[in-house]
């Protein structure tokens, strides 16, 4: 496949190339140990935390460390939680919650005490969302409690959060876009601890549940490094956005056009001649 930009995708692909389909390959065509939760926790906690490319330090201001199965599952435990219309969201969120029927509001319109859920780095801006200061001022004088979707942190760059500020409770991260759609696996961070599907997973069907889950979890940590997108693909992206006149983003695999919409890179950057 040569750089042209009909080569650009529409859809936000994860990260996908040889180097990762071996993992898969390997995963399941050679014998691995057995690693349970409680050892993969801390195996998962260390991995996502030595990001090179973004400042997680503020991660440890989080007390309560729990298994997800990718961010879906942080997601719907948070919704089950809450209930339909116990939560909000801004404009331009994640399709998920469309398909519930759930629509965002604008900033400044938000509810009072009543929790926010958002994507941090966003498909749109490729990053941070540009309000973000603002969005941190309206949660904290309206007592609005945020939980950040940072399913797609593992593919970017730059993304620098101070996690203390007290209105942000939880985060959840995933190895999902490395390729992993076949083993999500991934951690909530959170400054208080409730009752919901996540809680329930951890504490109550402890230490051998879904151990092929936390294994592959285990196993994926010691291949793959934190930082194999930029670290790999750094040159290709830049090579690429400066041919095709796009602009790069804090994600590897998106770019912005001259309209400022995004458009995927993870064909070009597999397949793209360089």
């Amino acid at each position: 496949m040569k750089i042209a930009e009909k080569n650009l995708t529409k859809e936000l692909r994860p990260l996908h190339d040889d180097f990762l389909d071996n993992i898969k390959n390997n995963w399941f065509n050679n014998k691995h140990r057995y690693v349970n939760n409680i050892e993969c926790l801390p195996m998962l906690d260390q991995w996502f935390k030595s990001s090179k490319f973004n400042d997680v330090s503020q991660l440890n201001s989080f007390p309560f460390l729990d298994i997800t199965m990718g961010n879906t599952h942080f997601i719907e435990s948070f919704v089950g939680k809450h209930g339909y219309d116990g939560f909000q969201i801004l404009n331009e969120e994640y399709a998920y919650y469309s398909f519930m029927g759930k629509w965002g509001v604008e900033l400044g319109q938000l509810e009072k005490e009543k929790p926010l859920i958002i994507t941090i780095p966003h498909y749109k801006w490729g990053g941070i969302r540009p309000e973000w200061k603002e969005l941190l001022q309206e949660c904290e004088a309206k007592k609005i409690d945020i939980h950040i979707d940072m399913a797609w942190l593992t593919l970017s760059k730059n993304i620098n959060i101070d996690f203390s500020h007290p209105c942000i409770t939880s985060v959840g991260m995933s190895m999902s876009k490395y390729s992993l759609q076949w083993n999500r696996i991934g951690i909530r961070y959170s400054k208080q601890r409730t009752m919901d599907s996540i809680t329930m997973f951890n504490h109550y069907y402890q230490p051998n549940t879904n151990g092929a889950l936390s294994s592959c979890g285990a196993y994926c940590v010691e291949n793959i490094p934190r930082d194999y997108g930029w670290n790999t693909y750094k040159t290709k992206n830049e090579f690429i956005c400066k041919k095709l006149n796009l602009h790069t983003t804090n994600l590897i695999h998106v770019v912005h056009d001259k309209n400022k919409k995004s458009m995927g890179l993870s064909d070009l950057l597999r397949y793209g001649e360089f």
